[in-house]
């Protein structure tokens, strides 16, 4: 069989995927004692909130079975769908945003894509993802029921809530923010009028500490709209520290039934050259 090369150079997992080694999954899978599986994925299809920087969801038939049912005994269907990665739950590649006209690694943005996609980092190179999960529930720390639009989450707040919950940050940990904003996903207006989210400093914070990962329930990770379109978390994270963003994360049965730790499951679609995927992850306990 002919060896299939991936797109860069350098071996994956990059940036602080590589902190997630045999030790830190082996471990994880201790975490799942109870079998009970929380799935964090929602539903893609035209509902969606619909950013209006980004392609609306759609899908249409591309067989039906009156169709093929007319030229042959054997009926089938089968269609075509249309959207952008970045809406409903996904994962962002390192290569979604740029700095100064480079990406992660200092590469720049000119010379690493072509007419087909990216060639470096793509989110084909990215691996499955399987680790120990930690949520830290905000709104269940503040006594509310989701944190106010704009909200930034702080070093602060991360630190009480890991106090609350006698938790701690270990490395290669998918982090884990609610902030409630989620429960306005089927408000297409609320959902994307603005948003809580994690600080630049915070989720600094969070690396630091030893995170390999960063998901929220919101659209965009952090407070929307930005104070300061120079100075974000996406930046600080896909940019600066390799960190992945996982976004619109379904995390209400979670804090529901007050799961602070788990074995967390993403396996990002290998679409070459793309910046992001969309993601069905899970959560066992």
């Amino acid at each position: 069989m002919a060896e299939i090369a991936t797109s860069v150079a350098e071996k994956p997992p990059f940036g602080a995927l590589s902190r997630i080694d045999n030790a830190a999954v082996r471990a994880a899978l201790s975490i799942a004692k109870r079998g009970r599986v929380f799935d964090l994925g929602l539903e893609l299809n035209t509902r969606i909130p619909h950013n209006p920087d980004f392609i609306r969801f759609s899908l249409a038939f591309t067989q039906t079975p009156e169709g093929t049912g007319a030229v042959s005994p054997f009926q089938y269907s089968a269609e075509a769908i249309f959207g952008a990665l970045h809406i409903g739950t996904h994962i962002d590649a390192l290569i979604h945003v740029q700095k100064d006209g480079r990406i992660y690694g200092g590469h720049l943005a000119s010379e690493s894509r072509n007419d087909r996609g990216w060639t470096r980092y793509g989110i084909e190179t990215v691996p499955p993802i399987l680790g120990r999960a930690v949520v830290l529930d905000i709104p269940c720390l503040k006594g509310l029921n989701r944190l106010p639009d704009r909200y930034e989450v702080t070093v602060e707040d991360l630190k009480a809530e890991l106090t609350r919950t006698d938790s701690e940050i270990r490395k290669g940990d998918i982090v884990i923010v609610r902030t409630g904003k989620i429960q306005d996903f089927g408000d297409e207006a609320a959902f994307q009028a603005a948003e809580p989210g994690v600080g630049r400093t915070a989720a600094l914070w969070l690396y630091d500490a030893g995170m390999a990962v960063l998901g929220t329930d919101t659209t965009g990770t952090e407070p929307l709209p930005f104070d300061d379109p120079a100075v974000t978390t996406h930046g600080a994270m896909l940019t600066e520290s390799g960190v992945h963003l996982i976004e619109n994360l379904n995390l209400e049965e979670v804090s529901q039934a007050n799961i602070r730790e788990g074995f967390f499951v993403a396996l990002p679609l290998k679409i070459t050259g793309a910046t992001g995927s969309w993601l069905r992850p899970v959560l066992v306990v």
